[in-house]
């Protein structure tokens, strides 16, 4: 369990290459405009140029970094947990590794979708956009959960510090 986050890190690293790989080895393919907005049908609503698709594995690679110095510097001001989690480091760094691990996920997918829906190769998004998106939710409300269940056993009136 002490190297859960460390791995972590690393899937969540090659999805991040994935994601850069994919737009690379099929950017010259692309037509002209490729779809970046999906409407509540899952079906393209909104075409940019091509150029554009890089914007996917640019927000990816911020995301990435930003998650990725949140998890080594669990003290940061840009960071809201409970003073107690702060405390214990590893469990900090475990669920914020998790999170990062399905915000990830969720970009490749999407990254992936959005270019062979681009090359034709699919109509619409497939349902697992809206399962991981539904996973994270709930992991942030059980960690909102969590949060306040840690106060009151603490007695403590402030939950963020």
């Amino acid at each position: 369990m002490k190297k859960l986050p460390f791995y972590l890190q690393i899937i969540a690293f090659c999805l991040l290459i994935f994601i850069w790989d994919y737009i690379f080895m099929n950017f010259r393919s692309l037509p002209v405009s490729v779809p970046v907005r999906l409407g509540w049908d899952e079906k393209p609503s909104f075409f940019v140029p091509r150029i554009l698709i890089w914007l996917f594995a640019a927000v990816a690679s911020f995301i990435y970094l930003l998650n990725f110095y949140l998890t080594k510097i669990i003290n940061s001001l840009f960071l809201k947990m409970p003073k107690n989690n702060k405390k214990k480091t590893r469990k900090a760094e475990r669920t914020l590794s998790v999170f990062q691990l399905i915000v990830m996920l969720l970009l490749t997918v999407i990254t992936y979708e959005s270019v062979s829906i681009g090359l034709g190769e699919n109509d619409a998004l497939s349902p697992i956009n809206n399962y991981l998106i539904v996973v994270l939710f709930l992991g942030v409300i059980t960690m909102v959960a969590y949060s306040v269940r840690i106060a009151k056993r603490t007695g403590s009136q402030n939950l963020t510090h």
